[in-house]
């Protein structure tokens, strides 16, 4: 149980590395290709948004990497803000600005926050368990 969350922040590095890349590199940055956005209007600004999109993905990935490699008492504070962006990221897809069309990750990301929540609560928890020892 005590790896559960060093295995979900090592998970999340790869999406966010994965999604950073498509959202950055891509020619449409997903956006139409896999989220199904029109791009005949402000297709240029929907790109550039991506893209910004795809390259905090990555900078958050290259966090996460160094923490797993070289600062591993850093997982709980990694995780608390991998899980604080994805609760974000979920708001604005099923409430606060959802996009004009299903967003095929939706529900995947509304999982993912499920399994943050449980894998931070288990970081944090994981350093008083230890203390009362």
């Amino acid at each position: 149980m005590r790896r559960v969350p060093t295995i979900v922040l090592a998970l999340m590095m790869l999406i966010n590395f994965g999604r950073g890349c498509i959202h950055a590199f891509a020619p449409d940055g997903g956006a139409h290709s896999i989220a199904g956005l029109d791009l005949s209007q402000n297709g240029q600004t929907i790109l550039s948004l991506f893209a910004v999109m795809g390259f905090q993905q990555i900078v958050m990935g290259l966090f996460q990497l160094y923490v797993l490699a070289w600062r591993r008492e850093l997982v709980a504070v990694a995780l608390a803000l991998q899980t604080i962006e994805t609760a974000f990221g979920v708001a604005n897809l099923y409430f606060y600005r959802p996009m004009p069309v299903p967003v095929p990750g939706a529900p995947f990301n509304a999982v993912l926050l499920a399994l943050l929540v449980a894998a931070t609560a288990l970081a944090f928890a994981r350093p008083s368990q230890s203390a009362a020892r």
